[in-house]
């Protein structure tokens, strides 16, 4: 980006307002399902191969998830249940104020796809992913922390992967 204005293009959003504009119109329920569905690809991407071939979670490994995750659950489930509980204009306004600082860890967790990551790669291929969740609105953005953590090795993840795959080409076409 210039400061100066080299590359202005004025009809076009820049990729944060993308993501902004994104997470802002998401549900409380799908603010929950994008941090539950992280908690999940973690607990995924952690689970032992046992010596019969079949897969378990490691606990030890799955702890900090748990504590990284599990207050946001909690949190969003009491924010959703108080709204509910008084059903009115009034708690629908402060549900929604509730949800902005989950949507702050959701807008960094997505657009942190932009930035280099710690090994100096600029996640070229996430980004092309990325690009088509934040495009299309009928694509569900709250599936992303499950296509970025899909492993090929892990049975269950499969499909994720083959998703992530399919919009990664479509990403690298349009681009």
């Amino acid at each position: 980006m210039s400061i100066y204005g080299r590359f202005f293009e004025p009809s076009e959003k820049s990729t944060l307002r993308k993501v902004i504009d994104r997470v802002e119109a998401m549900s409380p329920m799908d603010c929950r399902s994008y941090i539950q569905g992280s908690w999940d690809a973690m607990c995924e991407l952690y689970k032992v191969k046992n010596d019969d071939g079949s897969f378990e979670y490691n606990v030890a490994a799955n702890e900090r998830h748990e504590e990284e995750h599990k207050p946001l659950i909690e949190y969003i489930d009491a924010c959703i249940e108080h709204a509910n509980n008084r059903a009115s204009t009034e708690a629908d306004i402060d549900l929604a104020n509730h949800m902005k600082c989950i949507k702050d860890i959701i807008i960094e967790d997505i657009y942190d796809v932009y930035t280099p990551n710690g090994y100096g790669d600029m996640q070229y291929d996430h980004q092309y992913v990325m690009n088509v969740l934040l495009e299309d609105r009928a694509k569900n953005i709250t599936m992303w922390p499950m296509m970025k953590w899909a492993c090929e090795w892990n049975p269950k993840m499969k499909e994720y992967r083959k998703l992530y795959d399919k919009y990664e080409k479509i990403g690298r076409e349009e681009n």
